[in-house]
């Protein structure tokens, strides 16, 4: 039987007494909020680093803003890394993965850029997708100027930022642009069927992400039903031919287990090149919890490693 890392235990047994709401109880606009109070204590002391910058440029629908984590002074031209933070395309921000992205600059050298995406339901699908794919044509006419060498991008993201950095290494290569270096996939939602073994297995209530959870983001991303077997929306079920490299990271008390090992199944099919690694004793959300899970840190350093190997 597998058993659960002994941090991540306790890290469980303090999220049940407190006893939190579930954010599907919640409206949107109130869920981002107890999002950002939740994720300020894993936040606490974040690496510092010589530059964090905000910037904004001009998006799809108005302002689209961007942060850059610099882990060094600058010199020529070097390749970076477009991080898409999850949160179910409803919840999360550039704030709520702050530790992650600077504990991921730091690991890698290399400067990450962070996406403040539009959100779901104001911004349904395919909007907060079209936010990244442009913030990736901006890097490749803009970057230089930022320090950031454009032909040398790539892709990471967690949970939901899973789904929309797949995503949108299919729309590159659809439209016949540049394809990104490599994607990083940090346990992905890839499709939207909440009825597989891990579903049933981890979904119910105890390893901190739950189906109901997952149902209510849906709901909002792509309302219609029907929409949601678009492969942009699921991109498990897309053509999967051409696309880079790709680190496929699941958790073992996941109910999106099933996302990534049917994904690994589907790149092995038609000869795309990953790496696939199972968190074992951990749960969702793990790869932000570094302040209470020591292996977080390994977690980091392995996507770190990947990325360093595709784009140095």
């Amino acid at each position: 039987m597998p058993e659960l890392d002994p941090a991540m235990a306790e890290i469980l047994a303090m999220l049940r007494a407190r006893a939190l709401p579930p954010y599907e109880t919640m409206a949107p606009a109130e869920a981002r909020a107890e999002c950002e109070r939740r994720n300020a204590f894993w936040n606490r002391d974040a690496p510092v680093l010589p530059e964090v910058d905000d910037v904004t440029i001009e998006g799809p629908r108005g302002p689209l803003r961007l942060r850059f984590y610099v882990p060094q002074g600058a010199g020529e031209p070097e390749p970076a890394i477009v991080y898409v933070h999850g949160g179910g395309w409803v919840i999360g921000s550039l704030d709520t993965h702050d530790h992650v992205c600077r504990r991921l600059a730091r690991a890698v050298g290399l400067v990450v850029v962070s996406v403040d995406y539009g959100l779901a339901p104001e911004h349904p699908f395919p909007q907060g997708l079209t936010d990244v794919v442009h913030a990736l044509r901006w890097l490749g006419e803009h970057g230089a100027s930022e320090g950031i060498d454009p032909g040398r991008l790539a892709l990471a993201g967690d949970s939901a930022g899973a789904n929309l950095a797949l995503a949108a290494c299919l729309r590159l290569r659809d439209a016949g642009e540049p394809l990104v270096r490599a994607a990083a996939l940090v346990y992905g939602c890839y499709s939207a069927d909440l009825d597989s073994p891990s579903h049933a297995a981890f979904g119910g209530g105890p390893y901190f992400l739950t189906t109901s959870a997952m149902r209510w983001f849906w709901s909002h991303y792509v309302a219609d039903p029907v929409t949601r077997s678009d492969p942009l929306a699921s991109p498990l079920w897309a053509d999967l031919r051409g696309l880079p490299p790709l680190f496929l990271a699941a958790a073992e008390f996941d109910p999106l287990r099933d996302d990534s090992e049917r994904l690994a199944h589907r790149l092995i099919d038609v000869g795309v090149a990953f790496d696939y690694r199972l968190w074992r004793g951990v749960t969702h959300g793990c790869f932000q919890m570094s302040r209470m899970l020591a292996r977080a840190e390994l977690f980091v350093a392995e996507v770190a490693g990947f990325l360093a190997r595709q784009l140095l």
